[in-house]
């Protein structure tokens, strides 16, 4: 009966691909790509990143490491990083879902993992990118 209650309430986002273009938090999947977090919000929820704040590039995109009841476990993402000790979601990598194709190396700011509440107010602004495939994660371990 948990499991038939989980499904009803998880929707099979499959169905609807490449028409997603923005969804409720208690929907996310592990490996989902956001892009259009503020770097504001991103220094309240993780202390200290971005390290410094842009005027002319303010926001990062954000991958979900992990869905919980009580919210999603995310990490932002950097086009910088070291890809001998970090994790990335490499070039061209076509994501699951959306059909967007990723235009560079994105990599996974993992020393920086907050949980985001199931709550609309955080996601609201971002822009659903699709579910990244877990081959086209390469680089450090997790």
């Amino acid at each position: 009966m948990a499991q038939l209650n989980q499904a009803l309430r998880r929707p099979d986002l499959d169905l609807l691909d490449g028409a997603i273009r923005s969804l409720p938090p208690s929907l996310w999947q592990e490996r989902m790509f956001f892009m259009g977090v503020p770097d504001t919000d991103l220094r309240r929820y993780t202390g200290n990143f971005p390290a410094t704040l842009r005027q002319e590039k303010d926001t990062h995109p954000v991958f979900v490491l992990d869905h919980h009841p009580a919210g999603n476990l995310l990490c932002p993402c950097s086009s910088r990083g070291n890809p001998r000790t970090m994790r990335y979601i490499r070039k061209g990598c076509r994501l699951d879902l959306a059909d967007h194709v990723m235009d560079r190396d994105s990599f996974l700011v993992e020393t920086f993992i907050f949980t985001m509440p199931l709550d609309s107010r955080f996601s609201r602004r971002l822009f659903f990118k699709g579910r990244v495939p877990e081959e086209c994660i390469r680089g450090g371990r997790r």
